[in-house]
């Protein structure tokens, strides 16, 4: 036995599952260290924000904001010193900026700001009651609801985080106090603080890849062995190898952990396994002996039924084909008909309750009965009630047959028939038109010996066909769970009536039935006979 080919083995694999976790923890790991830290110094920067905001308006003298109506309302000289006090303390602070704004209508105003070392000696610095048209959002919902934020944000100036303190004036206006830290060097603390957490990860990745490398191969290794001892066995036929026995008791004895458990087990499977295979042995035998007497069974059971076709080679008015197809290698559905005489023909079409061999030895039964009654009984109810009554008798296995038996007048073509709870027959006329026996009343046989059969009667004209079958074909389930149904049945005679020939309608039937089956196992015997009455003047 050619086996599948391995592509990686299973020490591979935990190895490449390890590094994944690995990876993944040690990923996890620094960006949740790399949050802690950037919150620590978040933090930290709105902390100093806090401070700077609330020492600018110490620095700012009192009642400055009251006095500013209009850009005329500071002196410049007095806006220079201000600025410079508030320039020399952001440098000092190691802040980009620090100011305060006021809003006149829709326009926000500078009205005391600091200035950079660079802005002071090129002259740019921001002047009084300069335009702040580029303010933030955040800046703008402070003057309208006068709450405190933190904002990080980008302008003319550069790239800050921001806090923005509203304060109330004494004549009731709002102006607000800020201070900005250059996100740049903030930038710097958490780059640091990216490749320290970047760092202790890497390192947590190589100490646990190195823990996990001993495990594995302390778990793995024993795992090979084991392997290359079941192949051994399978090359061996499961015959074990003394030595190879010993180390896997070993293995079992040595570790208290699953694999030691596997190890333990897979010696007691095997002991068990060479006690299965001497009792496979002998029941592979006794099987063989059983299929052997089955296979017997059938060809005895198909040898009771005539196969022979045509059945009456030197005659032309009567046109017979049958068929069977057993569930299993034997079943319980029936079949027969022979000459009674020179001018009429004896038919039954039969299904015995269960499947094989109890269904196989009542089946023969049943036909080995019906054969003898045939041969001596007046008329087709005379032949039921004595087959019931023989059938009934003794019957433990309390099974039972349902049964369509006929008398065909190759004369006349009339038919004398009665029927036992089986399935109505069709007829196919010889100008195609398919219709259905009407159906009698009529007890399964075996139930009750002392039931009274009834006979009635129809006429086949010349070219007629009467198409008999059991319930194996009616119910033969599909893959969808439906079933073939007598709808169907009219439909595949209808179509298979191109050909008059009794084998051409039979077998057109029954390959109808396979179509609509496919590939669902067959689940109860199917037995077809068509009887064509070709008419007394075609001798």
């Amino acid at each position: 036995m050619t086996g599948r080919k391995r592509k990686i083995g299973l020490k591979p694999q935990l190895l490449l599952l390890l590094f994944a976790l690995n990876l993944i923890a040690a990923v996890a790991y620094s960006v949740v260290l790399y949050g802690i830290d950037r919150a620590e110094i978040m933090n930290g920067i709105d902390g100093r924000l806090q401070t700077a905001v609330n020492a600018v308006q110490e620095i700012i003298p009192a009642g400055y904001h009251e006095r500013i109506a209009n850009m005329d309302s500071i002196a410049p000289a007095e806006f220079d010193a201000l600025q410079d006090r508030l320039s020399r303390f952001s440098n000092d602070s190691e802040l980009a900026y620090v100011y305060t704004y006021m809003k006149f209508g829709p326009q926000v105003r500078t009205v005391a700001t600091s200035a950079t070392t660079a802005e002071m000696q090129a002259g740019s610095q921001t002047r009084y009651f300069a335009l702040y048209d580029t303010a933030p959002t955040q800046l703008l919902r402070s003057f309208a609801d006068g709450r405190v934020r933190y904002d990080e944000y980008s302008d003319a100036f550069g790239r800050f985080r921001s806090m923005y303190k509203p304060v109330r004036a004494a004549d009731g206006r709002i102006y607000v106090v800020g201070a900005d830290v250059d996100l740049g060097q903030l930038n710097q603390k958490l780059n640091r603080a990216l490749m320290q957490s970047i760092g202790v990860g890497v390192i947590m990745f190589m100490l646990s890849l190195a823990v996990g490398w001993l495990v594995i191969g302390r778990i793995v290794e024993p795992l090979v062995r084991l392997t290359a001892f079941t192949r051994n066995m399978e090359r061996r036929s499961f015959n074990p190898d003394d030595q190879e026995m010993e180390a896997i008791q070993r293995i079992g004895s040595g570790r208290g952990d699953e694999v030691g458990s596997l190890a333990e087990a897979m010696a007691a499977m095997i002991a068990r396994l060479q006690r299965y295979l001497i009792e496979m042995e002998a029941a592979t035998a006794a099987r063989e002996r059983v299929e052997g007497e089955l296979s017997a069974a059938r060809d005895i059971q198909v040898g009771m039924l005539p196969s022979k076709f045509p059945p009456f080679p030197g005659r032309s008015d009567v046109d017979v084909f049958a068929m069977l197809e057993s569930a299993k290698q034997v079943g319980g559905d029936l079949y027969d008909y022979f000459l009674i005489d020179d001018h009429r023909l004896f038919f039954v079409v039969g299904d015995v309750s269960g499947k094989g061999v109890p269904a196989a030895l009542f089946m023969a039964m049943t036909t080995t009965l019906f054969k003898a009654q045939a041969l001596s009984a007046a008329s087709t109810a005379t032949i039921m009630t004595r087959v019931n009554a023989e059938l009934a008798r003794d019957n433990v296995a309390e099974m039972f047959v349902t049964a369509f038996a006929g008398i065909l007048d190759l004369r006349d073509g009339s038919v004398e028939y009665s029927d036992a709870g089986h399935e109505a027959p069709f007829i196919v006329r010889r100008g195609g038109a398919v219709e259905r026996l009407v159906k009698q009343q009529g007890m399964a046989m075996g139930i009750f010996d002392d039931v009274a059969y009834q006979s009635a009667r129809f006429t086949l004209a010349p070219g007629d066909a009467l198409i008999l079958f059991t319930d194996g074909v009616s119910e033969a389930t599909g893959a969808d769970d439906a079933l073939y149904t007598t709808d169907r049945i009219q439909t595949a005679l209808e179509q298979a009536r191109e050909n008059p020939s009794a084998r051409y309608i039979a077998e057109g039937l029954a390959d109808s039935v396979r179509t609509f089956v496919g590939t669902v196992p067959q689940s109860d015997d199917i037995a077809i006979l068509v009887v064509c009455f070709e008419g007394a003047a075609a001798r």
